[in-house]
């Protein structure tokens, strides 16, 4: 009786833990691309962007798809680096994710550059990889 009690708990925790809320999947999802972000590969960001992807970035221009995605991050500064902060997420489906928060930009000189990024998820192969990708500097 107690081994099956003890199975039936063990099920209980495994099938919580397979369904993490849109929260948890976008901490997870954001904690990947901080760590992609601070690699400075622009090759890494590549991958976890969708092959239509659409990013609004830290200049004018609107970067789509695979080469653009690359092209606007082989063009950062060396050096920068990044720490998500507070964000909210929603699920916008099974596989649609929508994601908004904070991000400081560290500059090589110290500067903290404070950023509002929005970023849209799509589960692709079992994978979050960002669709749109949108950031602004947080007003002053």
């Amino acid at each position: 009786m107690i081994y099956r009690s003890l199975a039936i708990l063990v099920v209980l925790l495994s099938i919580s833990a397979a369904k993490a809320g849109p929260n948890e999947d976008a901490v997870a999802a954001r904690a990947q691309w901080e760590q992609v972000y601070n690699s400075g590969d622009a090759e890494k960001f590549a991958a976890i962007y969708t092959k239509d992807a659409m990013l609004f970035g830290s200049t004018a221009q609107l970067f789509t798809g695979t080469d653009g995605v690359r092209s606007y991050f082989s063009k950062l500064p060396p050096g920068i680096k990044v720490k998500m902060g507070d964000q909210q997420a929603i699920a916008a489906g099974p596989d649609a994710l929508l994601s908004s928060g904070f991000a400081d930009f560290t500059l090589p000189n110290g500067t903290v550059l404070p950023f509002r990024l929005t970023l849209a998820w799509v589960k692709v192969d079992g994978k979050w990889l960002v669709a749109q990708h949108h950031g602004s500097p947080v007003p002053k």
